[in-house]
């Protein structure tokens, strides 16, 4: 006697979370995310790609603005501008991707760009860091949309 598997789909509040929930995303929303993603990941790429030519002078920034263990706050810039440009371009791990895009944003504008202040000299003082950290809050919330790897993926999955 052999138990039957369940194949049952899950419903509720549950249903629409993660990847799966791609496969489902209207396609003008995933246009949007599309374009979304293209732009973020592009921005942290033009960041990221002259620190990652130049490591040192990362660290040397992170050492200048006073963050704590300056060698791995630099890589972690770097690594971060790099990396989650990657993810998000190709829409892969792009809930984890807008969420670690949060956080270093928040970081970048607590440690630089706050102890200046919200405004310097009549303007907003790291819109940079405060757009890409609200890009990143979309996408944890929404997810990478149909056009994306994370979809691709799901749709492998669910063909067995």
């Amino acid at each position: 006697m052999t138990a039957a598997r369940s194949t049952a789909t899950p419903t509720g509040p549950t249903a629409t979370r993660g990847a799966a929930s791609a496969a489902r995303t209207p396609a003008p929303t995933s246009a949007g995310l599309l374009l979304l993603r293209l732009v973020t990941g592009a921005l942290l790429l033009v960041h990221g790609v002259p620190k990652l030519a130049d490591p040192a002078g990362a660290t040397g920034t992170a050492a200048a603005v006073g963050a704590p263990f300056p060698e791995v706050a630099g890589w972690l810039v770097v690594l971060g501008e790099v990396g989650l440009g990657v993810l998000l371009l190709v829409g892969l791990l792009t809930r984890v991707a807008g969420g670690l895009l949060v956080l270093q944003m928040a970081g970048v504008w607590l440690l630089v760009h706050a102890p200046q202040g919200f405004l310097v000299e009549g303007q907003v003082n790291g819109e940079n860091a405060l757009l890409l950290g609200a890009a990143g809050l979309a996408l944890l919330f929404t997810g990478a949309g149909r056009f994306s790897l994370d979809a691709a993926a799901q749709r492998a999955r669910a063909r067995g």
